[in-house]
């Protein structure tokens, strides 16, 4: 009887002609599917596959492939000595600073509080009045930034003055002051100032979202690598040191493994147990349970004394799915690693962690994948 040809693994155009290399290079007969012929080196969701009595020795090979990729990705991976925190002077901003203050105590990191406003430019001004607009602009462009400077300051003296009650003198508390579109100053200040982690205020569950912080977290994902931790409005700092069970989200990515070292980099402070998931509204099939195997076993590789639970959650509405697992194992951490969508993705078909940035009520850590 002939082998049935199945798919090992789906990825983008250039990434599937070198995995396909690497597997004839081992004696494995390859085929890419969805192939765009016109724009190949552009096309995605290219479909890898081989015959079925070669799919133990392939997936062999592709681990393989995995921890060197991991072993190069990591190399870079520190204790975190820094925490970047944006902020709009709003009650969320606030919290969000609160909790990156006791994650600064944790870590012995340095913080920064950074704010960036936006200036509107007009594009259309008759040539007559060009001067006048032009200096009358840049007298508003003063104010603004002057106004916005008198209220960073002021922010960040507040929570110098928590600091201190608290007997975190010896925590550096910096502030930058920033003109431009939000999320690329966030991410151009990430490139410099180099943070383990960007902290930001959200709002709660059912609320408007209406904060400029909160409204462009998945924006700051998308623009750059460092892990970013989103803080709900009803987060409770008392319970700030009872962060005992995390949930890790999966939905077997190749970025798992990466995401996961980082995430257990950063609990590496809390005395922590895992549960990793996987939500489907289908039963899981054998594929599944093996990557689930590996993700379980991976983490017993790089987290020894920590436990991990791990298990499927059946449901058709994802977000509510998890947010009932997380009530009854009482989590106080989501974590999960997202990818970089398109525009009308992002519009018609949002991914999970951005629906949960609008309606979790538990702290999101994100990863970009």
């Amino acid at each position: 009887m002939e082998d049935r040809l199945v798919s090992i693994a789906t990825d983008h155009y250039t990434a599937a002609e070198i995995l396909k290399a690497r597997l004839e290079d081992a004696g494995i007969e390859c085929y890419l599917k969805n192939v765009n012929l016109l724009q190949g080196a552009v096309s995605e969701g290219v479909q890898v596959q081989i015959k079925e009595s070669d799919v133990e020795k392939a997936l062999r090979i592709i681990n393989e492939l995995k921890n060197l990729q991991e072993q190069n990705e990591l190399k870079d991976l520190k204790k975190i000595r820094r925490i970047l925190v944006p902020v709009d002077f709003s009650e969320f901003s606030k919290n969000a600073c609160l909790y990156a203050l006791q994650l600064a105590r944790k870590y012995n990191a340095d913080l920064k509080i950074v704010h960036v406003f936006y200036a509107p430019i007009v594009d259309l001004v008759p040539i007559t009045d060009a001067y006048s607009i032009q200096v009358d602009m840049d007298i508003n462009l003063r104010e603004m930034e002057e106004q916005a400077k008198r209220n960073l300051v002021e922010f960040v003296g507040k929570i110098r003055e928590v600091a201190t009650s608290q007997n975190y003198d010896d925590i550096k508390i910096s502030y930058s002051l920033r003109e431009g579109i939000v999320e690329d100053e966030i991410a151009a200040m990430a490139k410099s100032f180099k943070p383990g982690i960007i902290v930001v205020g959200t709002k709660g569950k059912g609320e408007k979202q209406s904060d400029i912080i909160g409204s462009v977290v998945h924006k700051v994902l998308d623009k750059t690598k460092v892990p970013v931790l989103a803080i709900p409005e009803s987060t409770s700092l008392d319970s700030f040191d009872e962060v005992k069970n995390i949930v890790y989200a999966t939905d077997f990515d190749d970025s798992d493994y990466v995401a996961i070292r980082r995430l257990m980099n950063i609990v590496a402070a809390f005395d922590v147990k895992i549960h990793c998931v996987h939500i489907s509204k289908d039963v899981e099939d054998q594929w599944e349970t093996a990557k689930m195997d590996n993700l379980k076993g991976y983490f017993a590789q790089i987290a020894k004394n920590t436990p991990v639970e791990c298990s499927f959650i059946k449901g058709d509405n994802p977000v509510a799915n998890l947010e009932a697992f997380c009530e009854l194992n009482k989590i106080n951490l989501i974590a999960l690693s997202s990818k970089k969508r398109g525009l009308l993705q992002r519009m018609f078909k949002p991914g999970l962690a951005k629906k949960l940035i609008h309606s979790s009520l538990i702290p999101l850590l994100m990863f970009r994948a």
